[in-house]
């Protein structure tokens, strides 16, 4: 089962980000799931918000299950992705 990782990431550090992301990826690897971290989505650094969103939301698209970091509610991205995988008729669970 593929699983794509939803979190706060705009107006965080990158480093606290990264940390929040990566944690999250080893415990679900370890899990036994095929993990999707939006921060490998192949854009660079300086692309805008809303290109990000759309190469995200195609990510999201190719998983059957969406992971919500503790923080995502604070998201205008990840409550977009949540409410997608929600109408989509996605499991969803939390870290």
């Amino acid at each position: 089962m593929k699983i794509y990782i939803s979190g706060k990431i705009t107006g965080l550090p990158f480093e606290e980000v990264e940390v929040n992301f990566t944690n999250a990826q080893n415990r679900l690897e370890e899990a036994g799931f095929k993990v999707v971290n939006p921060l490998n989505n192949g854009l660079p650094d300086n692309s805008t918000w809303m290109e990000h969103m759309k190469a995200d939301i195609k990510l999201l698209m190719e998983c059957d299950i969406i992971c919500l970091l503790s923080n995502w509610r604070d998201s205008t991205g990840a409550k977009i992705e949540w409410n997608l995988a929600k109408e989509m008729g996605y499991k969803v669970i939390t870290v």
